[in-house]
């Protein structure tokens, strides 16, 4: 009786052991499994070849899953029947269906989920023992059913490509995970981001903007480049809000004692809308070969500047 008490203990572990592997292989982070495998880890190797065949490993763990709640089910009505004369069946699920459901199910499925990839990697040789155990005769069942079913198992032709939430929840996934980091991330969802953000709310305005005159001397400017260490300074003609072109201040001070005014550095400027895409703003500035560009609302007012830059290295607001 003692043996069979043993049995009984030994198949609700398993069951609680087979419930967390089932789990723990659907949770599993495999980018970082992958990661893992490369840097030589052979405990993710063997991750890796139950990944490849992930039917037969499904099909094995549930298989010894039901195999082991049926044991301890009929030595519990052993048990009932021969200490107490309990023969109702009734009686059997009311005391052993609370404790597979808690104990076998949720608590270990729930553990496995949390602690996905260090339960795979820590306890992958035993599942693959299992595995390999009910190798032979789980593969002739499968052959049965294919027999009877010729589209069972075949693997419909993946789609290369996921649409936008689906990457962000894999993002998302992965930076918990640790795979990557909060910066990575970031990063990513900016790129993701790049078509929709408008160039009005990464811009400079206009207010830190320094501005000259058209006809102000080059020592003037010169004065007024280093005091505001600006890279760039606005051109204006007889009022701030006629902006004729741009200045870079690394022109100016490197010919700025030969010439003769503030023409000689004068670049025409690039109009740009604060509505338009930073994805659009971005291959303005390439094809025309420019460094800045100036935003203007709706009524061609300006508004700011934004740099080429900024356009790819900003902060959301």
């Amino acid at each position: 009786m003692i043996s069979l008490g043993i049995l009984f203990l030994l198949s609700l572990v398993l069951s609680s052991f087979f419930s967390a592997s089932e789990m723990a292989f659907v949770s599993s982070n495999k980018l970082e499994i992958r990661e893992l495998a490369e840097n030589n880890d052979p405990r993710a190797r063997r991750v890796m070849e139950l990944q490849k065949n992930s039917q037969n490993f499904l099909a094995s763990v549930l298989t010894w899953h039901n195999i082991v709640n049926i044991t301890a089910t009929s030595i519990l009505a052993y048990f009932l029947e021969r200490y107490w004369q309990i023969r109702n069946e009734w009686v059997v699920t009311a005391i052993l269906a609370p404790v597979l459901i808690i104990f076998c199910e949720m608590v270990p499925k729930d553990y496995a989920r949390m602690r996905a990839t260090p339960f795979l990697m820590k306890q992958v040789f035993w599942i693959q023992l299992f595995v390999k155990l009910f190798s032979f005769p789980m593969s002739l069942f499968l052959g049965f059913i294919r027999i009877f079913w010729p589209s069972f198992g075949k693997r419909q032709k993946e789609d290369l490509f996921v649409n936008e939430e689906e990457l962000r929840s894999l993002i998302e996934e992965s930076t918990c995970q640790g795979v990557v980091s909060e910066q990575e991330q970031k990063l990513i969802h900016t790129i993701l981001d790049f078509e929709r953000i408008q160039v009005q709310s990464v811009m400079i305005p206009v207010e830190q903007i320094p501005m000259v005159n058209l006809h102000s001397s080059v020592s003037d400017v010169k004065e007024l480049a280093r005091e505001s260490r600006s890279r760039m300074m606005l051109v204006y003609e007889e009022m701030p809000s006629i902006v004729v072109g741009m200045i870079y201040v690394f022109d100016l001070l490197r010919k700025g004692e030969s010439a003769q005014g503030l023409r000689d550095f004068l670049r025409a400027p690039v109009f740009i809308p604060g509505t338009t895409s930073i994805e659009k703003a971005f291959f303005t500035l390439q094809q025309k070969r420019q460094s800045y560009a100036v935003v203007t609302d709706s009524l061609k007012n300006i508004k700011g500047i934004v740099p080429i830059e900024r356009l790819l290295i900003f902060e959301k607001r």
